[in-house]
């Protein structure tokens, strides 16, 4: 149940002029004039408000803003109740062109904004459909029918994440982004349901009647009364029978609330009400039990298939019912008591003997004793009939074992399902049925309710979803949405759990990568494997390997790897050991943008491999201490135990050597670990036989740990030193993250991008640092500066902000308070001269070194927007359009 109908122009237009921007909130509408603060809406631009920028919830604000509907002006909470709700905020922030996030949901103890939480931590928020099928002028329902109809949602939370050009989808389902709907259910009261609870009463004293019919149709009088022939002056008993099961039956079915097999439909007889549990009403996602989580973009709840599903269960309730009333009915069987009494006047006096038998305990040997109230003459004739009566005990039990049998076997159940269906189809389940179709007619005019609604923008058309090789640019996604009169002349929309992000990907967008892909080694034999390793991927993501044959048909598993920070990965490759000789290309996609690479593997047969001088393959070639790197042999004699060594420059062995025995065709793959305490530097992996003939070795660089791998050079930063500066000075700047051996030119800046004085050029070192002085030209006003520094070849660079500040020429000897002129006043030689320019270039620099600290400036943002974060004047929002 997929649809696109009504979806509107993307939400996220709020910084159109801007390169990328973020928008969230716990609810949106279309009813709203404007976004509402008071609905945690957070809003961000890249350029002139990048964020994070955070809005809250707050209820009673939310529920005072006044709405229309058909020119009718209501309060908001007459129509949507949100007291119940948490803490519940929206976050956003547009940190870049290609960087935007937005988040709503839970308000966490460690400040962040969490999707996941106990539903009672949400809250409720509830939809009065009632009042807006009135309010619209919707017929159809009286209050003779239903008088309370609400949707009510549990929480309703929505992220969505842009990096490096790419919106992420970052739980692996549901399409883009991630949401999460808890409970979702429409609970409905009606005088219908409450007068079917007296009708279960009825059934009760109807079940009563018939129990009674059963037992004196099917009781031996005779038997039972011939116990008694051997006391004289007896006369014959009267037997009678009494069912008094109705309140047990009753209170069986009404006690609490009943809940259809497949959980979609709870009734509560004792109150009138039910509800319909909404997110049953989908088919989850194979292994997916998260119910309303999960589900593809635009899954529509309710449509033409709803009402027949749910009078299929109202009716499969109904069968519940009879099964409890049928259970019910054995378990109240001792409220059935058979009745024994000998009664007779005479002129001297009366015999009053009665004895009644709950069924159960009687056909179980436990009988209550007699009671006599005989008076006069009779009273001796009485008390031997009491002795005998609380003597035939155990010969009146399988008397009444047959009627008990009856009422409990399949027969009985037979006699009371026919009963209690025949009176219940015509006072309950038609009733409930007839109720609910007009209310789901209702529903169908004025509700459309969409879970994981998304509106994409891809190459700037809008679109529900996008194709795998479409860029996604926008997307707008609701957690839940709730349209009102759906169809193309949609009256409004009302939104929970929402966020939006759009982004400019030209810059680093996807589609800008070039991937590679080597293995090595480049021939193998049947069974043996190849280290695959693959470069220019999307950074931080996902990719998948794939070994093919010569015709392109894969072969084996393929293989998922993670790609680094530099959009690189290296893994094993194995070729199967039936796989016949030839060319197979090992293909590696990148999961985000579908683009491929592919390296040619030949497989050949284990004797060419076996001719080969011993070689051996160590990937990666640069790790860590308590890295592990992945070595092949090829040429080693078969079957002859090999010891693989990790030696330093020295030829001294670092930690234990690994044993691993070549296959048949003279090749082996083995993993071997850095030990944690090695020494950084170069060092060699060797591969000795045991019998001592030829080995191979290898080489493999130990790094020193916190500094950045070759060709792994990343988040480009800056630190100059001093941070605060007179005109003329030189200042140290400290680079670090830069491509190693890439040329970088520092400039000096204003803060409206005009550069200030002569640039300096610097060459990368293999650490991906550099340090160079570049001096403040003489001249140079007091205030903030920038000072970049930008790769030759266009790549990322950084900024850090400076300050400076005026010369001081003069000196003094006042008397420290302050007042003196511009000549200097103070208690030193040099002191700074206290002008009011000069404080207030006091003042920014004190900011700039308390406030925002060194603070690096990624992704080439504008110089306007480096000055802006260091002095903490970022603009505030600016209202939606």
């Amino acid at each position: 149940m997929v649809t696109a109908t009504g979806l509107p122009a993307v939400a996220v237009n709020n910084y159109p002029d801007e390169p990328s921007e973020a928008a969230a909130s716990v609810l949106d509408s279309t009813l709203f004039q404007e976004a509402l603060l008071a609905a945690a809406y957070s809003q961000a631009g890249s350029e002139s408000n990048p964020g994070p920028n955070e809005g809250n919830l707050n209820v009673e604000l939310l529920g005072s803003e006044l709405i229309k509907l058909n020119d009718i002006e209501v309060r908001l909470d007459e129509i949507l109740d949100y007291g119940q709700a948490g803490a519940l905020v929206s976050r956003s922030e547009a940190s870049s062109p290609v960087d935007a996030y937005a988040v709503s949901g839970l308000l966490g103890a460690d400040g962040g904004v969490h999707l996941d939480g106990k539903t009672e931590d949400f809250g409720k928020a509830s939809v009065d459909v009632l009042s807006v099928a009135r309010l619209l002028g919707i017929d159809g329902l009286t209050d003779k029918i239903v008088d309370q109809l609400l949707l009510e949602a549990g929480a309703a939370a929505a992220e969505v994440k842009a990096e490096d050009g790419v919106i992420l989808d970052q739980d692996g389902v549901g399409g883009l982004g991630q949401y999460r709907v808890a409970d979702l259910d429409l609970f409905l009261h009606s005088p219908v349901i409450e007068d079917a609870a007296a009708s279960i009463y009825d059934i009760g004293g109807t079940i009563d009647t018939t129990v009674e019919d059963l037992v004196n149709e099917n009781l031996d009088d005779s038997a039972l009364t011939g116990l008694f022939d051997a006391v004289p002056g007896v006369p014959t008993p009267s037997i009678t029978v009494d069912s008094n099961m109705q309140e047990n039956l009753f209170q069986s079915v009404v006690g609490e609330p009943i809940t259809s097999a497949n959980q979609l439909i709870t009734i509560d007889l004792s109150t009138g009400q039910l509800e319909i549990h909404l997110d049953k009403l989908v088919d989850s996602p194979e292994g997916n039990e998260e119910g309303l989580n999960g589900l593809p973009p635009n899954t529509e709840l309710i449509d033409d298939t709803t009402y027949p599903l749910i009078a299929e269960t109202v009716h499969e309730l109904m069968e519940e019912i009879t099964n409890i009333l049928i259970g019910a009915i054995e378990d109240s069987l001792n409220s059935v008591t058979v009745n024994i009494a000998f009664y007779e006047e005479g002129a001297l006096g009366t015999l009053d003997v009665s004895w009644s038998l709950p069924l159960v305990d009687a056909v179980n040997g436990d009988f209550p004793e007699a009671v006599d109230n005989s008076t006069g003459t009779m009273a001796p004739v009485a008390t031997v009939l009491v002795n005998t009566i609380n003597t035939v005990g155990p010969a009146l039990a399988p008397i009444l074992a047959p009627v008990y049998e009856l009422l409990i076997s399949d027969e009985g159940d037979n006699i009371f399902e026919l009963l209690i269906n025949d009176l219940k189809t015509d006072s309950i389940t038609k009733p409930i049925r007839e109720l609910l179709s007009p209310v789901f007619d209702v529903l169908s005019q004025i509700l459309s309710i969409t879970i994981n609604r998304q509106v994409t923008e891809t190459g700037g058309t809008v679109s529900p979803t996008a194709t795998a090789d479409e860029v996604v640019t926008s997307l707008d996604l609701n957690a839940l949405s709730i349209a009102l009169l759906p169809g193309e002349n949609e009256l409004a929309r009302i939104n929970l759990g929402n966020a939006a992000v759009r982004i400019t990907p030209d810059d680093g967008g996807p589609g800008d990568i070039d991937p590679s892909l080597s293995v090595d080694p480049a021939t193998v034999a049947p069974g043996q494997s190849t280290i695959t390793t693959g470069e220019g991927y999307t950074p931080d993501s996902t990719a998948t390997v794939q070994l093919t044959d010569p015709e392109g048909n894969p072969v084996g598993d393929a293989i998922p790897v993670d790609t680094d920070s530099d959009g690189s990965f290296t893994v094993a490759v194995p070729v199967p050991a039936d796989a016949e000789l030839g060319v197979y290309p090992v293909v590696g996609t990148d999961d985000t943008t579908g683009e491929a690479a592919e390296a040619p593997l030949a497989v050949v047969a284990g004797s060419d491999i076996c001719a080969m001088d011993p070689t051996l393959t160590v990937q990666p070639g640069a790790v860590y201490p308590g890295d592990t790197v992945s070595v092949v042999g090829q040429g080693f004699p078969a079957g002859v135990p090999v010891a693989v060594q990790l030696r330093d420059a020295e030829g001294n062995p670092v930690g234990d050597a690994v044993m691993v025995t070549p296959d048949e065709a003279c090749g082996f793959i083995t993993d071997l670990t850095v030990p944690e305490d090695a020494e950084p530097g170069d060092h060699v992996v060797e591969a000795v036989p045991e019998d001592g003939s030829e080995g191979a070795e290898a080489p493999l660089e130990i790094l020193e740990p916190g500094t950045n791998p070759p060709g792994e050079c990343t988040n480009p930063t800056i630190v100059a030193d001093p941070a605060v500066v007179e005109a003329g000075d030189e200042v140290i700047v400290t680079g670090s993250g830069f491509p190693a051996g890439s040329t970088v030119i520092v400039q000096l800046k204003d803060t409206q991008g005009n550069d200030i004085g002569d640039p300096v050029t610097v060459t990368v070192g293999d650490d991906c640092g550099f340090e160079t002085p570049i001096t403040v030209p003489e001249g140079t006003p007091p205030g903030v500066i920038i000072v970049d520094a930008q790769p030759e070849d266009g790549g990322e660079g950084a900024q850090t902000p400076i300050t400076v500040v005026a010369s001081n020429s003069g000196s003094g000897n006042g008397d420290g308070n302050g007042d003196g002129s511009g000549a200097g006043a103070g208690n030193g030689d040099g002191g700074l001269a206290n002008t009011g320019a000069n404080v207030a270039v006091l003042i920014a620099a004190m900011v700039l070194l308390l406030g925002a600290g060194a603070v690096m400036i990624k992704r080439r943002r504008e110089i306007s927007q480096a000055f802006a974060t260091a002095m903490g004047r970022m603009s505030g929002d600016k209202p939606a359009v």
